[in-house]
């Protein structure tokens, strides 16, 4: 992951901040747990690949560790809720807004794709970042930080589907104790999904239109969606948060985050595709508030960014 990415992450207040563990986000790889778990396969899945790790009681004790992933597990209390506060109760906003991208046209990725069976993945690989009507831009991830209280997150599971060989967005953002729900919608094509650096004992196969592949990250950080079969076009980010108040834009470059407790507050619009972000303090009020976000992309600056060495 790149600087601005690193920043943001790194900046996010006492409901962001780094990542525990051996892989902090930010990370240039995706975050590697140490020993694989056990996933077994339910009805509608497949294992694909025989398993990675031991037997025996190694693979037992990843399986429970994998199992104590959740929303409620103390492993991601400790994370989540270190000083045990009971859940915000006082006034709350929505916040919603739009991002938006000027400047230069996003350039081609060189990517080729297979015809026929996928027709979504040339729309939404092949070019570096993806711009709706308007200059909507897709997959910005918007955080809102730096308020008072414990806002613990709703929904057990963050889903992502596949279909036409593409994920539904190249940006994943989801909150410590969720898991992550991959669904395949294609009537025949089968997919591999795998969430590099979450632990496992088998790739496992998404079937047409079957079961979800469940997912469990083992800490907050970055992490890569990937599919096995290979394709290398089909990828996406995914941003594993200490906090609930996030969201991901799609075509149409909007976004809804809801109970945030009033009061002043910092957000944040980030495209990892180019490394660039927006900050706004804003004061949150009871009900509905807006803010926009506008991204500036010039290509000859990515590029040069891009091709600087590091220095030795």
């Amino acid at each position: 992951m790149q600087a601005a990415s690193v920043a943001l992450l790194g900046a996010l207040g006492c409901q962001g901040g780094n990542t525990t563990g051996s892989s902090p986000a930010g990370s240039t790889a995706p975050a590697v747990s140490a020993a694989p778990a056990a996933s077994a396969a339910p009805a509608g899945r497949a294992a694909a690949a025989g398993a990675t790790g031991t037997a025996g009681a190694a693979g037992a004790a990843s399986a429970a560790a994998v199992a104590d992933i959740s929303l409620t597990s103390e492993n991601v209390l400790k994370v989540m809720n270190p000083k045990r506060r009971e859940p915000y109760s006082g006034p709350t906003g929505t916040l919603r807004g739009r991002v938006t991208i000027k400047g230069d046209p996003p350039p081609d990725t060189g990517l080729s794709f297979p015809t026929g069976k996928c027709g979504e993945a040339a729309a939404t690989y092949g070019r570096l970042f993806r711009v709706g009507q308007q200059n909507a831009l897709a997959d910005a991830l918007v955080t809102v930080v730096n308020y008072s209280g414990y806002v613990p997150e709703r929904e057990e599971a963050e889903k992502v589907t596949i279909h036409g060989c593409a994920f539904s967005s190249r940006t994943v953002a989801m909150t410590f104790g969720q898991r992550l729900e991959v669904a395949n919608l294609d009537p025949l094509e089968p997919y591999m999904p795998n969430l590099e650096g979450a632990p496992f004992m088998a790739v496992l196969v998404a079937m047409p239109q079957g079961e979800a592949v469940r997912f469990h990250p083992p800490q907050p950080g970055y992490y890569e969606l990937v599919d096995k079969m290979p394709k290398p076009f089909l990828k996406s980010q995914v941003f594993v948060l200490k906090f609930a108040t996030h969201d991901v834009t799609g075509l149409d470059g909007q976004f809804e985050i809801k109970n945030i407790p009033v009061g002043k507050v910092l957000t944040a619009a980030l495209l990892p595709a180019i490394d660039q972000d927006v900050k706004k303090e804003i004061e949150i009020k009871e009900g509905d508030n807006t803010v926009d976000f506008e991204l500036n992309f010039d290509l000859k600056k990515h590029n040069e960014k891009k091709d600087a060495k590091p220095s030795p």
